[in-house]
């Protein structure tokens, strides 16, 4: 990078704010050629862990370890900076944020009961939704107590051989207000990056805030189900209504309304061109 006058400080504001715009499953990508760009004076190297660690905890990444168990990293379920609960699985697990892995587990302390119960209710609830609507989905569930939850659900495509990338991912915080009501509040996302001969990327996002009725621990979880369904459904939904009334608005002025020649072509006569253009050849 040109230095133009960039302080060190500033020069690694630049590389974090690339860093943390990566597209899906191209951040190591990315990281080497910011690296480039700033130089090795710019201390790049010693801040990447805790980059990495906002870039993992901020798109609900999943991580796996050596015995194959993954687990969804979000700030929720951070103990330290490289340490997370994974009540799922009932373990601790290390993460090392550069290397994208998990490194060490334990045993997870035992947390409230009362907690626990509902959050176990909402795990399996959402565990059912994400098998039945998300592809390849994970969402982990987290208590911070009996009155407060976080959701955090995410799917990753992967598809560097045809040069595309993407992600689905939501996050949600719930609260309970009182009985037998409460709140949930959160926010949809989705990113695609297309990349042949070209750089195209989406970034869709839709927020919601909900308010909860149950009458017991189940019909709490099938209400927090309800409402994330409910605003995922709907961003999709606006999505594939954008791309339909692209191919009538935005594409089609993109496209030269006559050719050249100024002369429509006959696409009834297309057989007809074909075969004389054969027998020319002829």
């Amino acid at each position: 990078m040109a230095d133009e006058g960039l302080t060190k400080e500033q020069k690694l504001e630049i590389a974090r704010a690339f860093i943390l715009s990566a597209p899906p499953g191209e951040v190591n990508d990315v990281v080497q050629d910011v690296s480039t760009l700033v130089g090795a004076d710019a201390g790049l190297q010693e801040k990447l862990p805790t980059i990495l660690q906002e870039y993992n905890e901020n798109n609900n990444v999943v991580l796996k370890g050596a015995d194959g168990a993954s687990v969804v990293i979000s700030k929720a379920g951070m103990v330290e900076p490289n340490k997370y609960k994974d009540p799922v699985g009932g373990k601790l697990v290390t993460v090392d944020h550069t290397a994208g892995e998990i490194t060490a587990t334990e045993p997870l302390q035992p947390v409230d009961a009362a907690a626990e119960e509902s959050r176990g209710l909402i795990q399996a609830a959402m565990n059912k939704y994400v098998a039945e609507n998300v592809s390849a989905g994970s969402v982990c569930v987290h208590a911070a107590s009996a009155s407060s939850f976080h959701v955090a659900l995410v799917t990753t495509k992967l598809n560097p051989r045809n040069l595309w990338n993407g992600r689905w991912r939501s996050t949600w915080e719930v609260t309970v207000g009182g009985a037998g009501s409460g709140e949930i509040t959160g926010q949809v996302v989705a990113e695609v990056h297309y990349y042949e001969e070209g750089n195209v990327q989406l970034n869709a996002q839709k927020t919601a805030k909900t308010p909860l009725s149950f009458n017991d621990p189940p019909s709490f979880a099938a209400a927090v189900v309800k409402a994330v369904k409910e605003a995922e459904a709907e961003l999709q939904t606006f999505l594939e209504d954008s791309y339909r009334s692209m191919s009538d608005t935005s594409f089609k002025a993109l496209r030269r309304k006559m050719p050249l020649t100024q002369t429509k072509f006959q696409w009834h006569k297309l057989t007809a061109y074909s075969l004389a253009q054969e027998l020319t050849h002829k």
